[in-house]
């Protein structure tokens, strides 16, 4: 069940009806069951996975909470953590660890093994694991208290709206929300219709349409280097607009229910440098990378090399967050080097335009996404190939027809990106006069009609 099909809408639908006529008690024991049905719409197995994930977690919080000493809620806290990351680790890198240590055996001369198995990768896992990982780690720094309720702790885990691909919520700004009584502002039910409809476009507009135009260019054969050009630009405006088209839908519905979830994309592509992007791209994954992983490795502190060593640690990590692939480990890198290079660059760089800045960085920016992009380093080497040597001059027709369809799906998410930055506000036309309100709605209504997926295209990061 996607939030951009026709089923979700009904059954959404259904449930706010009523949803609002409930008390806070029982709005919070609809939310949870609601949740079980919407995770459980992909496979009934995974409810299993993540109700045992719960009643662990929840049993674990608690005694990390009563603990008397230091070293007894370390220890129930390295629980915690290896029973996550285990769980995490069989189900999204078994096959992956497994393969290679195939191909070292392999190598070795010691024959040709197989270890793989059939596992399914439950939606969402990485993301409600490091949801769930920030509570405990929060109760042993003493900075929440374990809850009492096992059902609201149960819907920290699995609320809807944010489970399957972020934003990752901490316990120190959902649970208090899920505690509470939640009030229904006309302002936020405003603001989040409009966060809804937006999502939606750019998710069935422009990151659908542009998903076609990349991938035919991407795993065809010989692409020429300007259609590979294109087509990475074209890909770094569709992983933005189903991600961040995600990330509004999820917010435009949790804060029609009375929650507030937390920014996750702030105009990403306007960063001068890597410090700018990792603050502004995908908020809630490297800011918990920044404070339960960079900041214990060591931060920034013990000079310049060691500052290195930990940003490009946490950005390897990162990048395997991601997924089982050497690309991603590759992608990490290439972030964690740029972290780490630019860090004694950033003043030298202060003597060029800041658009000069901006520009130079979205096309290091690129060069990261052909490594996301890309199957493996074959396929990868063949792009850069085709860029550096088979870049045909002059254009041929069928780059005019590219160059259109690229800006045409790409104008609004740029542009809105653009007034984003520049009133440094997540909802730009929030103060706009009605009739300019009314016109930007109607406007992306028919879009939707027009040029929007009939059929739901699943997001980019349910892979993750």
């Amino acid at each position: 069940m996607q939030f951009n099909s026709f089923t979700f809408l009904v059954f959404f639908a259904t449930f706010y009806v009523i949803y609002v006529s409930c008390s806070h008690k029982w709005q919070n024991r609809l939310l949870l069951l609601a949740s079980y049905i919407f995770y459980g719409a992909w496979d009934y197995r995974f409810m299993l996975l993540i109700c045992l994930t719960t009643i662990v977690n929840y049993f674990l919080g608690n005694q990390i909470g009563r603990a008397y000493s230091d070293g007894a809620r370390k220890k129930i806290l390295l629980t915690s953590v290896v029973f996550n990351l285990g769980v995490l680790g069989f189900f999204k890198y078994y096959n992956f660890f497994t393969d290679v240590l195939a191909d070292i055996l392999l190598g070795l001369g010691w024959g040709d093994h197989s270890f793989s198995l059939q596992i399914i990768l439950p939606i969402g896992i990485s993301f409600y694991t490091f949801q769930i990982l920030s509570y405990t780690i929060d109760i042993y720094r003493k900075q929440i208290s374990p809850t009492d309720s096992f059902l609201d702790f149960a819907l920290f885990v699995a609320f809807f709206p944010q489970l399957c691909a972020g934003p990752i919520m901490r316990a120190t700004n959902l649970m208090p929300q899920i505690t509470s009584h939640r009030t229904f502002s006309p302002v936020l039910l405003k603001t989040s219709c409009f966060l809804f409809l937006f999502g939606l476009f750019e998710k069935t507009v422009v990151a659908d349409n542009l998903s076609v135009l990349v991938d035919s260019i991407y795993n065809s054969g010989a692409p020429d280097g300007f259609s590979v050009l294109l087509a990475t630009y074209a890909f770094a405006i569709q992983i933005f607009a189903d991600f961040d088209g995600y990330s509004n839908m999820a917010k435009g519905l949790a804060g029609v229910m009375g929650f507030t979830l937390v920014t996750n994309f702030d105009a990403p592509y306007f960063s001068e440098n890597p410090s700018q992007f990792w603050n502004r791209w995908h908020i809630s994954l490297s800011s918990w990378l920044r404070d339960y992983l960079y900041i214990p490795l060591g931060g920034n502190r013990g000079g310049m090399l060691k500052t290195a060593r930990n940003l490009f640690t946490t950005m390897i990590l990162g990048g395997l967050w991601h997924g089982a692939s050497w690309m991603f480990i590759y992608w990490g890198a290439f972030h964690g080097i740029l972290l780490a290079v630019y860090l004694p660059l950033n003043k030298k760089l202060a003597c060029f335009p800041p658009w000069l800045r901006k520009l130079m960085f979205f096309h290091l920016i690129c060069f990261g996404w052909m490594l996301f992009k890309a199957h493996n380093p074959v396929q990868f080497n063949g792009l850069l190939h085709s860029i550096f040597f088979n870049f045909q001059f002059p254009f041929q027709p069928q780059h005019l027809i590219l160059l259109k369809q690229v800006l045409f799906y790409s104008a609004v998410p740029v542009l809105y990106q653009y007034l984003q930055y520049r009133k440094s506000a997540e909802t730009p036309i929030a103060e706009w006069p009605l009739m300019s309100r009314s016109a930007v709605y109607v406007f992306l209504f028919y879009m939707i009609v027009i040029f929007g997926f009939s059929e739901a295209q699943s997001f980019i990061y349910f892979k993750f």
